[in-house]
């Protein structure tokens, strides 16, 4: 398996600036919840963008581990190895989706108490 370092390097670079972004959108909201007078909603973007680095970390895991055992890998042991890398993209997928669907749900949250 032959990886395009191009690609994962623009990748990692999405991530990063999608990360600091989240990170960045918590704290706006933090200062917006205090002029409204709510609080503790601010979380969810922080979270979101952790787990945002927790699945790019467990793509560059799959990438770099996988590819390079795939490409030496016996032929009995390509099934295994197969399965560890579907399960560790299903990982990484789940965080991302989770980290868009926290700061979606804190946007939500927000939205609804200033339109009240």
């Amino acid at each position: 398996m032959k990886i395009n370092i191009q690609m994962e390097i623009i990748f990692a670079v999405g991530i990063i600036l999608f990360t600091l972004s989240i990170l960045i959108y918590g704290a706006i909201l933090k200062r917006l919840l205090g002029l409204v007078g709510r609080k503790g909603i601010w979380i969810f973007p922080v979270i979101g963008g952790i787990l945002l680095l927790l699945g790019a970390g467990i793509h560059f895991y799959r990438i770099f581990f996988y590819s390079d055992a795939l490409s030496h890998a016996d032929p009995a042991d390509l099934f295994p190895l197969i399965v560890g890398m579907l399960q560790h993209s299903t990982y990484e997928a789940g965080a991302i989706f989770l980290a868009g669907l926290l700061a979606l749900l804190g946007s939500g949250i927000y939205y609804r108490w200033i339109t009240r």
